[in-house]
């Protein structure tokens, strides 16, 4: 268990970098290994964003406040939407998340592996991009890759893109974590252990990432993700993750 809490977050924050997937999107699915999906998606919700606040401040002076305006005030906006949802499953309706988050990362990972972009660059478009964007990233956790599918058209500098996205997905992570923890489902049950260690893990993945941000081969590390990320939705979808 310590071995996957160190090694998770520093790879997830260290890919975050050079591939279409956040950190979310590779901690939700491990963390199910432990946890139901909502205490799941909380606990690398809570790992994310002592990331993001990292990156935001190794990154602020690039930050397009115009993608901001456009893209991130819809994806706050409905990141609290879709996080009220998932805090009001029911026990029930808790079982049948792994299979669907599972449904989910395989969606996301055959659309990054094979680059699939929407061909827009129009202001509604950014809008309609955080308004899915956000409404994933509460309910799921999953928001790396739509924010890669509504923004790669504008191809943004790389550090840019990081920077707009990192204070995006901070002020998500402050809704949606805010709206966890007023659930009944937690009753206290979360471990400290994990975000002990797999926050400076991240941190370190993210201090290693910003530095090597331009030297790396993004197109084949991105693909090594995409196909790890689409194993374990598998691997969900059959009942092999609970």
């Amino acid at each position: 268990m310590f071995f996957i809490a160190l090694v998770a977050p520093f790879i997830g924050a260290l890919a975050t970098f050079y591939t279409g997937f956040g950190l979310n999107t590779i901690l939700v699915p491990i963390f199910m290994i432990y946890w139901d999906a909502p205490l799941a998606v909380m606990m690398a919700g809570l790992v994310h964003l002592a990331n993001n606040l990292v990156k935001v401040s190794l990154t602020a002076k690039s930050i397009d406040w115009h993608l901001f305006r456009y893209f991130g005030i819809p994806a706050i906006l409905f990141a609290f939407i879709g996080a009220f949802l998932l805090k009001s499953l029911n026990d029930a309706a808790q079982l049948l998340m792994a299979p669907i988050f599972g449904a989910i990362l395989i969606l996301f990972a055959v659309l990054e592996f094979f680059k699939w972009r929407l061909p827009l660059k129009a202001n509604w478009s950014l809008g309609l991009g955080g308004v899915l964007s956000g409404f994933f990233g509460g309910f799921s956790g999953h928001q790396g890759a739509l924010r890669s599918m509504f923004l790669s058209k504008l191809e943004l500098n790389p550090l840019v893109f990081v920077a707009s996205t990192a204070i995006i997905s901070l002020l998500i992570d402050i809704t949606r974590i805010g709206v966890y923890f007023s659930g009944s489902w937690l009753n206290g049950n979360y471990s400290t252990f994990f975000v002990l260690v797999g926050v400076p893990a991240a941190i370190t993945g993210t201090l290693i990432g910003r530095k090597y941000i331009e030297k790396v081969n993004h197109k084949n590390l991105s693909k090594i993700v995409g196909f790890a990320l689409f194993c374990m939705g598998v691997s969900m979808v059959f009942g092999w993750v609970k």
